[in-house]
């Protein structure tokens, strides 16, 4: 008996000390890969987006492999978007191999389904590792495959979409007015019965802030969308509309709010007061006091972070028949 007890004490020590060197080579290798997960480091570089026909959106980046060990990329994934639409899509990756301290030259094509290449887009994408990493790729916005981040420097933080330039009648004589036909409008670019002595219209612009520091932009009430048209004389003649609120159904605050446009996130932006809002001025309607051909331009005027900011952007021409 006294064998047969130690026979049993024994073997269920033996499976105790077995079971306790599977627990603790579980919890090494968990700790190793959760070592391995964190040390992953990737520096990313010149990041660049095109658009080709049938959605076909190609990317390419330079990677360094920043960190101890070797890194496997096993997916890529890329949302596009502009001020109405989103979509996204993702494609897996083979030889996707980067040794430690190495570089690698990363380029993928991918369908994003509703992709236009003649439109504006902001883009955004990441790679992931086999460890369960996320690297993201380098934001921008690109209109008409030109990426613009690196060419806004020279005229201004912010950009316009020129292919969504809308206009509105704006109806009502008194308190409250809105905007007619809400959301859709018509183009910007040629209006018909926007003079005149009852005539009251409205413009909507969609501006991206692209500042290379990030910093938050905000629109003060004296931001004016104006145009100047030719005209016989010694002066030329113009109209002008001054920015103002616009709420989810269409109706125009008599008072505004300054406008503040997040870094690279499209903003829409509307102006159609006669004066600036300010003070005790509240919004007032008001037509195109000419007709004809006129370039028009976008006297912007507010804060760039804490500092004063202004900007200009001669952007497009209309053309108003009375």
């Amino acid at each position: 008996m006294v064998l047969m007890v130690w026979v049993l004490a024994s073997s269920y020590f033996l499976w105790t000390l077995s079971q306790n060197t599977t627990y603790n080579d579980a919890i090494r290798q968990k700790n190793e890969l959760e070592s391995e997960h964190l040390s992953e480091n990737v520096n990313v570089y010149d990041t660049q987006y095109s658009v080709g026909s049938g959605g076909l959106v190609n990317v390419t980046a330079q990677l360094q492999n920043a960190g101890p060990l070797a890194i496997q990329f096993i997916t890529f994934w890329i949302c596009v978007s502009n001020a109405t639409w989103t979509n996204y899509n993702f494609t897996s990756l083979s030889n996707a191999n980067v040794q430690a301290g190495a570089f690698f030259q990363f380029n993928s094509t991918v369908i994003v389904p509703g992709v236009n290449a003649t439109l504006t887009y902001n883009f955004a994408s990441w790679l992931m590792t086999a460890k369960g990493n996320a690297v993201a790729l380098q934001k921008t916005t690109l209109t008409s495959n030109i990426i613009v981040s690196q060419t806004t420097q020279g005229i201004g933080a912010l950009m316009m979409d020129f292919q969504n330039f809308t206009s509105y009648n704006v109806t009502g004589n008194n308190p409250p007015y809105f905007l007619n036909p809400y959301p859709n409008g018509g183009s910007g670019y040629s209006l018909y019965g926007a003079t005149g002595q009852h005539a009251q219209v409205a413009f909507r612009l969609i501006l991206t802030n692209l500042d290379a520091n990030q910093m938050d932009i905000t629109l003060y009430s004296s931001s004016v969308f104006f145009s100047v048209f030719p005209w016989s004389g010694p002066q030329p003649r113009g109209s002008y509309w001054y920015i103002v609120n616009v709420d989810g159904t269409g109706k125009i605050a008599q008072n505004y709010t300054p406008v503040v446009l997040k870094y690279n996130v499209a903003m829409t932006v509307y102006f159609a007061s006669a004066q600036a809002i300010s003070g005790s001025q509240q919004f007032q309607p008001i037509g195109s006091q000419f007709s004809g051909t006129a370039p028009v331009n976008l006297a912007l005027i507010g804060t760039l972070g804490s500092s004063p900011f202004g900007q200009n952007i001669p952007f497009v021409s209309i053309y108003i028949n009375s």
